[in-house]
């Protein structure tokens, strides 16, 4: 099988909140991760022209992470407009029936559908591809794998994200 594990770094909590980052990896069943990775960095100016709810107590808790996460979300060299960033994502995603996409399903999805169509991109997955990683590890249980990389920095997220499902989807198959 095929997956996209995918993160989204955001300045809300809520369906309205603007993205500012996004991070994803195709991986299989057997954890093997594709190193053509995804990561789009958002420029903060271009969510002006969008109707989108910023929550400043997300703002704020922002500024209460890490320098190393702050920096990679918002004073990154090569960040770009919103709406190109998520063209860019569904450009490379390509056919997109035939991946299952992995997230954190009650946050990630809204979001990203939320954006795309506010952006007039319009939704581009299939809603019956998304999976959930809590009700994985629900059945699973808990991860054994070590984090690396920088927390909230969107790809970095999405690959621990890849290494952890990858690792769970193996267990349960194992045990059946």
């Amino acid at each position: 099988m095929e997956h996209i594990s995918f993160d989204l770094e955001t300045l809300g909590n809520t369906p309205r909140a603007p993205i500012v980052q996004i991070g994803a990896c195709k991986f299989d069943d057997s954890g093997n991760i594709d190193q053509d990775t995804f990561l789009r960095t958002v420029k903060l100016e271009s969510l002006g022209r969008y109707n989108f709810e910023v929550d400043y107590s997300t703002v704020g808790w922002w500024m209460s992470q890490d320098d190393k996460a702050i920096k990679s979300v918002f004073c990154a060299d090569n960040s770009v407009d919103l709406r190109l960033a998520l063209f860019d994502f569904q450009k490379w995603i390509g056919q997109s029936s035939k991946y299952y996409y992995w997230s954190h399903a009650t946050f990630d999805p809204p979001v990203l559908a939320n954006n795309l169509i506010e952006t007039g991109i319009g939704r581009f997955i299939p809603f019956r591809r998304f999976r959930d990683i809590r009700t994985l590890v629900h059945f699973a249980g808990e991860t054994t794998t070590k984090r690396e990389g920088i927390h909230h920095n969107a790809l970095d997220d999405a690959v621990f994200q890849a290494q952890y499902i990858s690792e769970l989807i193996q267990r349960l198959n194992n045990e059946t």
